[in-house]
């Protein structure tokens, strides 16, 4: 049984006529990118708005009950932030090199041929698993 896999040409040269679709289609992945990324950095300011909010209202009044739990929103907050911290610095080192990969490549300063397989196959991938 032969299997295959169909992988979009991301590797042009400046004489490919389809650059400018490939172009196209790799400015759409870096705004989307840029966008994922902004929207958990502004997830991750407002959590820890929240966590500060949260200990202020617990350390102005509550039974020493309440008190002795303040730590709990502490590390939800923490563990949120750790995760938001690793899905942006996973998506910047996915993309940024293959990025720059693929426009090194356009304009000629690399050879990246040998490469393809490698961001396709192996780099790429990790990120839509993490």
């Amino acid at each position: 049984m032969v299997m295959m896999v169909c992988l979009f040409k991301f590797f042009v040269k400046s004489d490919d006529p389809q650059r400018i679709y490939v172009w196209s289609v790799i400015t759409c992945n870096f705004v989307c990118v840029a966008v994922i990324s902004s929207c958990y950095g502004l997830i991750n300011l407002s959590a820890k708005e929240s966590n500060k909010a949260v200990r202020g209202l617990m350390a102005a009044g509550g039974n020493k009950a309440q008190r002795g739990t303040k730590d709990a929103p502490d590390k939800h907050a923490q563990r949120l932030q750790r995760n938001i911290t690793r899905i942006i610095i996973t998506d910047f080192l996915c993309w940024v090199p293959f990025l720059t990969t693929c426009l090194f490549h356009s304009l000629e300063v690399v050879d990246a041929t040998s490469l393809y397989s490698v961001f396709s196959i192996i780099i790429l991938p990790i990120n839509s698993c993490i």
